[in-house]
């Protein structure tokens, strides 16, 4: 969106970064609300009236984990991968978003020092993905 061989007057620059940061502001809370908060919130109600989480990741329905073994490990990537494929698109569609449309000085002024208020922000940033 922004082409950096082409110098923008600074309130046109401004405009730019403000609707890049609404665009990734809208992508970030819909999206994690349709494949992390919504799904957790929905679970939570199936937890609480069930008293278990359901069935393990690792073992499925059976009472013990599976010997080890190229089967296993790829039967677990499997049931993985179908588990958080929606959140590894989303990282993608985010980190895409983010390099694209936001300044990346700013990003460094903001996430790139070793700051206290730099890891702090990194931690509160991370928070509503659950991360």
């Amino acid at each position: 969106m922004l082409d950096p061989g082409i110098p923008l007057s600074a309130e046109s620059g401004r405009r730019q970064y403000a609707i890049g940061l609404a665009i990734l502001l809208i992508l970030a809370v819909g999206g994690l609300y349709l494949v992390k908060w919504g799904p957790y919130y929905q679970k939570s109600f199936l937890v609480a009236a069930k008293h278990s989480l359901g069935a393990s990741i690792v073992t499925g329905q059976a009472r013990v984990a599976p010997a080890p073994s190229a089967a296993a490990a790829l039967d677990y990537l499997s049931v993985y991968f179908k588990a958080i494929w929606q959140a590894l698109v989303l990282g993608l569609l985010l980190a895409t978003t983010i390099e694209t449309l936001l300044p990346r000085d700013w990003l460094a002024r903001l996430l790139g020092t070793r700051a206290f208020r730099s890891t702090a922000l990194g931690g509160v940033l991370a928070l509503p993905g659950m991360m």
